[in-house]
C-alpha cells in the first residue's frame, strides 16, 4: 500500500510541475496533494515497523530498517525541495500576472 502512496506522491507532484509550466492556478493544490501522500507514506511505513516490533520480528527489523531509513529520508528530502520549489514558482507566477 505505501508503494501506491509513493506513486501517488511522485505523480501529484509531476502534474504541479505541468501546471506550473502552463501558468495554471491549481499548481498549489497539486502540491499540497502530493506532500499528502509524503506524510501518509511515512505514517504507512511507520505502521509497518509497529507491526513487526508487535510481533518481535526482530531479523526483518535489522534487515531492512537501515536501509529503509536511509531511502525514506532521501525520498521525503527530494519531495520537499521539488514542491517547495514548485510552490515557489507558484507565487511568482501569481504575483507577476
Amino acid at each position: 500500500m505505501w508503494i501506491i502512496s509513493v506513486a501517488l506522491s511522485i505523480i501529484f507532484c509531476i502534474i504541479g510541475w505541468i501546471m506550473v509550466s502552463k501558468k495554471k492556478s491549481i499548481t498549489c493544490c497539486a502540491s499540497v496533494a502530493s506532500l499528502s501522500f509524503v506524510a501518509l507514506t511515512l505514517l504507512m511505513e511507520y505502521k509497518l515497523v509497529l507491526n513487526w516490533v508487535n510481533k518481535e520480528d526482530w531479523a526483518a527489523l535489522l534487515d531492512v530498517v537501515p536501509t529503509m531509513f536511509t531511502i525514506l529520508t532521501g525520498y521525503v528530502v527530494i519531495m520537499f525541495l521539488a514542491n517547495a520549489l514548485l510552490i515557489g514558482f507558484a507565487m511568482k507566477n501569481m504575483n507577476s500576472k
